[in-house]
């Protein structure tokens, strides 16, 4: 295969070993420690971008593994702990350096994410009353609706919010984070159609409308009702391979002029429908579930033909995202993916053995947080190795996990 190919042939991974999961955790959390360790100097290199990536986001992956993992320890420390000390380099930042407007909202938004993710670990109502305060602010004229830089993206960190608050029954926060819900998804769905970024209609979960239908209905179902118009024009988009486009022109429905037909990835593509639609289908009528499940499967079937990526695995645009995408459990391509971004394969494919990598696999370490990072690194790798070894749901942390 040439180098430039986008994807590895999947019948070339099966006489490879299945690989150790808590192995391969291990190993994720020991490269994210050692290149990118939580320290700040004019060396490290550090950025701030929420969830996305830089510090918060790897906080956010400790704490949620000390769930998963309530006695493990890594370098005689708790994960609880390596999750405080990561998110102790952003309570600098945040306290610095105010900025939250309606186009910088989401995930992406380091100020918002540190006091969601904070408020989880520490248990701390009044950061999340915090959060709901910035609701006037982001749901003002203008912004973006998107996951990674919109009003969806605040709609994941409320909901975070609500679901940890809710099983501690603290009543009063919970009910601030409900009505704080309530209005973002009314200001999202009072905008009117198309719903575009920087001018484009994009479709992919993390600009497009999948993503935002995905943390609507995930945040308030009864919403489902109102969009199934919106998401039968969508599903009129899936290409015959089973794909979607990266974006529109025109009318949605059958009558769009869509995109190419190229990139099988999270953020644009068959693999963020699958994550997207798949954990809210149920709220929908029967049309449009049946409808939903058959645009499931041939969208998986593409995944699977196309889904393993050259490009570094994480969870945007790289295997870690697309492995789960495999949801029943006795699903078996959901292993050969995770076959596909073991350690000694990327390796292999690094030094140019089956296919090569678009870039080496290494060559960011140490050169940037993006190397570590939950969506654009080891972080969501270790989140991938860690729900295949505790058997948890096929959730992406950060996005459709709550």
């Amino acid at each position: 295969m040439s180098s430039h190919a986008r994807h590895f042939k999947n019948d070339s991974l099966n006489d490879l070993p299945k690989p150790d999961y808590h192995t391969e955790l291990l190993s994720s959390l020991e490269r994210i420690n050692t290149y990118n360790p939580p320290v700040h100097t004019c060396s490290t290199g550090w950025s701030f971008s929420g969830l996305y990536k830089g510090p918060t986001s790897i906080g956010f992956l400790f704490h949620r593994l000390s769930q998963l993992y309530p006695d493990l320890t890594f370098k005689s420390q708790s994960l609880l702990e390596w999750a405080e000390a990561y998110l102790k380099l952003s309570e600098v930042h945040v306290t610095r350096k105010a900025d939250v407007d309606p186009d910088h909202c989401g995930i992406a938004n380091e100020t918002l994410s540190y006091l969601a993710v904070n408020s989880v670990i520490s248990n701390d109502a009044s950061l999340a009353q915090k959060l709901c305060a910035y609701e006037s602010t982001m749901n003002d004229k203008g912004g973006s609706n998107e996951w990674l830089y919109g009003r969806a993206g605040y709609l994941y960190l409320l909901r975070l919010c609500r679901t940890h608050f809710n099983k501690q029954q603290q009543a009063s926060v919970t009910k601030s984070l409900e009505q704080t819900i309530e209005r973002t998804v009314n200001r999202i769905m009072s905008t009117p159609l198309p719903w575009t970024w920087h001018g484009k209609q994009y479709m992919g979960a993390a600009h497009g409308y999948f993503g935002i239908v995905a943390q609507l209905v995930l945040s308030l179902p009864d919403s489902a009702q109102k969009l199934e118009s919106l998401v039968s024009d969508l599903l009129d988009t899936q290409f015959e391979s089973g794909n979607f486009p990266s974006s529109i022109e025109g009318f949605l429905g059958k009558n769009a002029m869509t995109g190419s037909d190229k990139l099988v990835q999270f953020c644009h593509g068959a693999p963020g429908f699958v994550t997207s639609l798949e954990p809210v289908k149920m709220y929908f009528s029967s049309e449009i579930q049946s409808r939903i499940t058959r645009a499931l499967e041939s969208a998986k079937d593409d995944i699977c033909k196309r889904g393993l990526l050259t490009k570094s695995p994480c969870l945007c645009h790289g295997i870690a995202g697309n492995a789960p995408c495999f949801t029943d459990s006795k699903d078996d391509r959901f292993e050969k993916f995770l076959v596909a971004m073991s350690t000694e394969q990327i390796e292999a494919n690094a030094r140019g053995g089956r296919g090569g990598l678009e870039k080496g696999w290494m060559e960011d370490a140490g050169q940037s947080d993006g190397f570590a990072g939950l969506w654009t690194g080891e972080a969501g790798r270790a989140w991938v190795w860690a729900v295949a070894d505790r058997k948890d749901e096929r959730r992406l942390l950060g996005f459709n996990d709550v």
